[in-house]
């Protein structure tokens, strides 16, 4: 399942390649009632390897948008602790906005309920 192999390279932290599990899931339901919320995965994790390469616009960009696509499934969806997660990527986000240097950061993770 395309859903539990990117949970598992996001909390390995292999964000590019969660990005492409998850972009697998969403496809066929890509306008579909989970259509946001695979989205909102894929933008996460497209915004911690935008952090892990240093660029700025492309973090801000990608954790704002996908936390974004995620609020209207929280707390949990198929499982998924969404409140811890996007509140972790709102918490980087204000942190990478706020700092003129770049800040070290703890990369999120997403837990089961």
């Amino acid at each position: 399942m395309s859903l539990e192999r990117g949970l598992e390279l996001f909390n390995a932290g292999r964000y590019w390649d969660a990005h492409e599990a998850w972009e697998e899931a969403w496809m066929p339901d890509r306008r579909g009632p989970d259509g946001g919320f695979y989205k909102g995965l894929i933008q996460v994790a497209a915004g911690c390897l935008h952090y892990g390469r240093r660029n700025r616009r492309g973090t801000v960009n990608k954790w704002r948008s996908g936390a974004n696509y995620l609020r209207p499934y929280l707390p949990t969806h198929h499982g998924l602790d969404l409140a811890a997660l996007v509140a972790a990527t709102d918490a980087n986000l204000a942190a990478v906005e706020g700092s003129a240097e770049w800040p070290d950061l703890e990369m999120p993770t997403l837990a089961r309920t």
